[in-house]
């Protein structure tokens, strides 16, 4: 009699485990939730190019976009955005969203760099102002002052 119940317990642990592993497998994307990987570019690039490719993996996410554009993904999670960097500091925003309606969001802060030679040129000085000074006959010249100069 001892043995069946040796058995009785080792089956009915064996059911509960089967049954706790099933329910964190089917749990396991609200568990863990959205995430996003970028690989590339790093936060805090510079770069003199203004054309830059965001590459990353998305996890547990049915939809992806980069600066609110949406973005394909392949069956792996990995994707791949090209984007037009205005000169100076950009902020680049990869949002995700899960089944569960789960936000999260990451953020790459980039600079691009314009070298002298491509920068515009602006005027720093106006140029200067030349006056006319005419002479009307029977006239005295003054200084500013008013003062008749001899």
């Amino acid at each position: 009699m001892e043995g069946r119940k040796i058995i009785k317990w080792w089956l009915g642990g064996i059911g509960v485990a089967i049954v706790i592993g099933y329910s964190y497998f089917v749990l396991d994307d609200y568990i863990r939730g959205p995430r996003i990987i970028i690989e590339s570019p790093l936060n805090g690039y510079s770069t003199t190019t203004p054309i830059i490719a965001i590459i990353g993996r998305g996890i547990h996410t049915n939809n992806l976009s980069v600066n609110g554009a949406q973005t394909p993904v392949d069956l792996g999670g990995n994707f791949r955005a090209q984007l037009i960097l205005a000169p100076g500091y950009n902020i680049i925003k990869v949002t995700a969203k899960d089944n569960y309606e789960r936000i999260v969001e990451k953020t790459i802060e980039m600079v691009l760099v314009i070298p002298e030679k491509e920068a515009p040129v602006v005027a720093t000085t106006t140029p200067p102002i030349i006056e006319q000074i005419t002479e009307m006959p029977g006239a005295q010249p003054t200084t500013t002052e008013g003062s008749i100069i001899n």
